[in-house]
């Protein structure tokens, strides 16, 4: 293999590394990042239910309260209303009852019950005879506000319940008379404060979280892990029923007074222990939180980081290219002019070039110090070649005269050199 070839492949074997180890950790830590913010926001809701919980148990006794309160004064205000007409303005029980009808009318007041000494209703708007009496058998509701006869500023503030005439859920307050020992009550229908308790309780709350921010369930338990409330309509049948596991969640976070998850399938569970105001568990919230978004968003990210990934292998290479041709080019010169060197054929042209790498790298050098070993075996060779031309001539000359000496020396020759001898003398003595 080249080295250019080794070069390139080498930095993209080095980049592919280096961007698989930076992907991995990346994704792993992304991964981690969301199925905790996913934790977390289990958590939260978790603590939204522990607070909606504890308002939505606060709010309807703090409203009847106040509606108490306020039925007080007007049970006051009627009252000393009831002595002056009784009294000095001196009107009949009609006048008063139609004053009373009047009001009740006009108000959210619904009814008035005023009683003589005796219990007896003698002042109402309902044109119903009754009369307050003190056995709770016969009177479940209304018997606790007799003990006003006994009473100067007395004060009796009912909660709402069905009252025994009609079965009808009001609340009532009563007060002792001003002028006369009597029982001064004004009634209040409840529907609203019923309505209040339905619209305001944790069951309306849980099933109005599940399906909103991943929520796919919610369970609210006791501890004793019995159902308090849980999602009438869980997203897509996930915590439909509790699992063993959903069970043992609940333990932990129970025990340890903290919240609790595990991670099954595409669900993250979340166990939060839900505290009185004494700080004592007194239930636990299971809140299942699809991880479907996570996942997708983690194959997105994988994704793009494959993506990115191929783009800078591809870059890496484009730049490894460019720079092994850089690195290899002197190289492939220097090797190129050894092979020359080898068949005996380079060129003083390719020696300058050599000879004139001006580079400081260690090639640079290498391609000088070679010229010049080039330049010195060049010139040495051309001397060997001068040396051995002149000793061939030499030699040829020395095998001259021995090949004439090797005749010369012969009978042959010696013969014919006699006889040439003999003819030159003999044509002289003819001549």
């Amino acid at each position: 293999m080249r080295i250019q070839a080794k070069f390139g492949l080498a930095i993209v074997t080095l980049l592919v590394l280096v961007v698989f180890v930076i992907s991995f950790f990346s994704i792993r830590s992304t991964s981690q990042s969301m199925l905790a913010q996913m934790e977390q926001d289990g958590k939260a809701i978790c603590l939204l239910l522990v607070q909606s919980s504890s308002f939505a148990e606060r709010i309807p006794g703090q409203v009847e309260h106040v509606l108490g309160e306020q039925m007080v004064v007007e049970a006051r205000i009627t009252a000393h209303m009831i002595a002056i007409a009784a009294g000095p303005a001196g009107m009949v029980a009609e006048d008063i009852n139609a004053i009373l009808q009047n009001i009740t009318e006009t108000t959210v007041l619904e009814e008035f019950w005023i009683s003589d000494e005796t219990g007896q209703v003698v002042y109402t708007n309902t044109g119903v005879d009754f009369v307050f009496g003190p056995d709770p058998d016969e009177q479940p509701q209304a018997y606790v506000f007799y003990q006003l006869l006994g009473q100067d500023r007395g004060t009796v503030i009912q909660q709402a319940e069905k009252r025994e005439l009609d079965s009808e859920l009001f609340k009532y307050v009563g007060v002792s008379g001003v002028d006369h020992p009597r029982i001064v009550q004004v009634g209040y229908h409840a529907g609203i404060l019923d309505e209040l308790s339905k619209d305001v309780n944790m069951q309306k709350l849980v099933d109005e979280l599940t399906g909103e921010a991943n929520v796919a369930a919610i369970w609210i338990l006791d501890d004793q892990q019995n159902k308090l409330s849980a999602s009438t309509q869980p997203v897509d049948g996930i915590g439909a029923s509790l699992s063993e596991e959903d069970l043992a969640l609940a333990r932990e976070a129970q025990t340890s007074g903290e919240a609790c998850s595990y991670n099954q399938g595409d669900v993250l569970r979340v166990a939060t222990p839900l505290l009185d105001s004494d700080g004592a568990v007194r239930g636990v919230s299971l809140v299942y939180l699809p991880t479907e978004n996570v996942q997708s968003a983690i194959r997105d990210s994988i994704m793009r980081t494959i993506y990115l990934a191929l783009a800078v292998v591809v870059a890496g290479a484009c730049i490894s290219f460019l720079l092994s041709s850089g690195v290899t080019r002197p190289i492939r010169r220097l090797t190129a002019a050894v092979e020359a060197m080898e068949r005996g054929d380079i060129t003083e042209d390719e020696i300058n070039r050599l000879s004139g790498n001006e580079g400081r790298d260690e090639v640079a050098a290498l391609s000088r110090v070679f010229a010049k070993m080039a330049a010195e075996v060049k010139a040495r060779e051309a001397k060997l070649k001068k040396q051995v031309e002149e000793m061939r001539i030499e030699i040829d000359h020395s095998k001259k005269e021995r090949q004439v000496a090797e005749i010369t020396d012969t009978d042959y020759f010696q013969n014919l050199k006699q006889k040439a001898r003999e003819m030159r003398e003999r044509k002289k003595e003819q001549g």
